[in-house]
């Protein structure tokens, strides 16, 4: 492989771990609202769901994105950190079950 294809390659990979991470950004941030929110048999279980949802996708998106960009250092600290902001908001959204 030349010089050039790898370039290309890791041009690529980047640009790809960028929109994976925007996505799984996006995903947490759709869970946000329902932080926090008390589950009474009276409540909305479609918010709880919705939340639900939105974190297992940013959970996929997150291994999406740490197997693309998997040999950076930064990339693998920034799913890192992310993955912690996910387990805290995970416990503070109620569970639809």
């Amino acid at each position: 492989m030349t010089v050039t294809h790898q370039k290309a390659g890791l041009w690529v990979r980047g640009i790809l771990a960028v929109g994976l991470y925007t996505v799984t950004a996006a995903m947490l941030a759709l869970s946000l609202p329902a932080m926090g929110v008390e589950m009474t048999p009276t409540s909305d279980r479609d918010t709880a769901a919705g939340a639900f949802l939105c974190l297992v996708l940013s959970g996929l998106f997150l291994v999406a994105t740490a197997v693309v960009s998997f040999r950076w250092r930064a990339a693998r600290a920034v799913c890192l950190l992310h993955a912690v902001l996910m387990v805290g908001v995970w416990t503070q959204v109620p569970s639809p079950f």
